[in-house]
């Protein structure tokens, strides 16, 4: 079965589901104290990553016989595991939680995040929101399902959007046409993007477990997408942006004077 076949990208989301329901909402906002840890400053990693991790890894290896995983747990503990994505086979990526410092907090959102990668080009995704089931999926070249139905964004979407960038951020807050949503959360921006609610998003870093699956997603529900300012296509191995998303080619010329 192709990996861009309809029944797998069902199987891989059901999956997603699942893992969600059994080891990520069970402790939302039920976490005890050694189930919080800290990787770093302001960067959290509970319990609920560590096992939706990996109860993912084996299922997904086993989905594609001959892919890797990158998780991101797995590299804070080992920087080498980032090597795949340089290679030649097919990579698996997983944020088991996306949203973390949220989830520790006991507030959304948050929500799981799965791209297929080759040779640093996402060729398909998957973000769901466990808390309310939302699931926005894409496959290269096939367009984006939000849901199980079809979506695309649309040229008017709202001045509404999430900025990751510190000096977009101040610009964009002087230039006043601009709502800016702060939500700690990268998928988040993305699942808002497929509901309609936002019409931008900029991100000054692009971990690959943040935002492959996003990226793929917004170019097939034909948004303007790419490294700024050259309009450089996504790949999963650049982790510093910015990467810029808007509603149309338009906004997306507009809003590289955010960066300038």
């Amino acid at each position: 079965m192709s990996p861009l076949d309809t029944a797998f990208v069902a199987r891989i989301s059901q999956t997603i589901a699942e893992i969600g329901k059994r080891a990520i909402l069970p402790r939302f906002q039920a976490l005890a104290a050694h189930e919080i840890d800290l990787k770093g400053p302001d960067d959290y990693v509970t319990a609920a990553d560590l096992e939706a991790e990996a109860l993912l890894t084996p299922v997904l290896a086993a989905a594609l016989p001959g892919s890797k995983v990158v998780g991101e747990e797995a590299v804070a503990k080992d920087r080498a595991v980032l090597d795949a994505l340089a290679g030649d086979d097919p990579v698996w990526i997983i944020d088991p939680v996306d949203g973390t410092y949220n989830f520790a907090k006991g507030q959304p959102p948050f929500c799981t995040i799965v791209a297929l990668a080759l040779r640093g080009r996402p060729v398909a995704g998957w973000i769901h929101s466990p808390l309310d089931g939302d699931t926005l999926t894409a496959r290269a070249g096939l367009g984006a399902e939000f849901n199980g139905k079809t979506v695309r964004v649309s040229p008017d979407a709202p001045m509404t959007g999430a900025i990751y960038a510190k000096n977009a951020r101040i610009k964009a807050r002087e230039d006043g046409r601009y709502t800016l949503i702060e939500e700690r959360c990268g998928g988040a921006a993305y699942l808002n993007l497929a509901r309609g609610r936002y019409g931008f998003a900029c991100f000054s870093r692009t971990l690959p477990w943040d935002h492959a699956a996003g990226a793929l997603a917004s170019a097939e529900m034909g948004c303007a997408v790419g490294f700024a300012p050259e309009r450089a296509a996504y790949d999963a191995r650049r982790h510093v942006g910015p990467f810029l998303i808007a509603a149309s080619e338009a906004r997306y010329t507009e809003m590289l004077k955010l960066l300038a």
